[in-house]
């Protein structure tokens, strides 16, 4: 004879035996939440390390063409006419300016402009650069522009 309820219980283990066998073949995502994390840390590393990397290339850049273009200036204002040295005047002598100042921006690596306004000697160093790593951020050429200027001085107390 059979007990009262038993059958009941019977259907229950299987219903339960079923359930517990579904859990374990549900995929497993424990270590998910630390993949996830792993990945975005990475991405916000990289990116850092190209703002960082790259924004510190740029400014050495300009810098650098910053002090070209005074150098080639200063060089350009120390070329005083012939006049100018006889009469203690500030006269640059222009051809001769905007020759020597070229020439000091390209052996600095640069190209760019040179004027004269007066006894004021006016260079622009300009070039395109491409930082290394701001190339990880999808930037790739940047234009730089500098100037610098300096004025003829032919006497000490000028």
């Amino acid at each position: 004879m059979k007990r009262a309820g038993h059958g009941v219980r019977v259907r229950l283990r299987t219903v339960l035996r079923r359930t517990a066998h579904r859990r374990e073949c549900r995929r497993d995502e424990r270590g998910a939440a630390a993949a996830w994390t792993l990945i975005l840390a990475s991405t916000a590393f990289v990116a850092l390390l190209g703002l960082v990397g790259g924004g510190g290339e740029l400014i050495n850049d300009k810098v650098e063409a910053k002090r070209a273009a005074e150098q080639a200036a200063r060089a350009g204002a120390d070329e005083l006419s012939a006049s100018a040295v006889r009469s203690g005047s500030d006269k640059v002598d222009v051809g001769a300016a905007i020759a020597r100042a070229k020439t000091v921006l390209r052996q600095s690596g640069w190209s760019g402009t040179v004027r004269v306004n007066g006894s004021e000697v006016i260079v622009t160093a300009t070039d395109t650069r491409e930082p290394q790593f701001l190339r990880l951020l999808g930037v790739g050429a940047v234009q730089i522009h500098e100037t610098g200027s300096a004025d003829a001085i032919s006497t000490p107390s000028g």
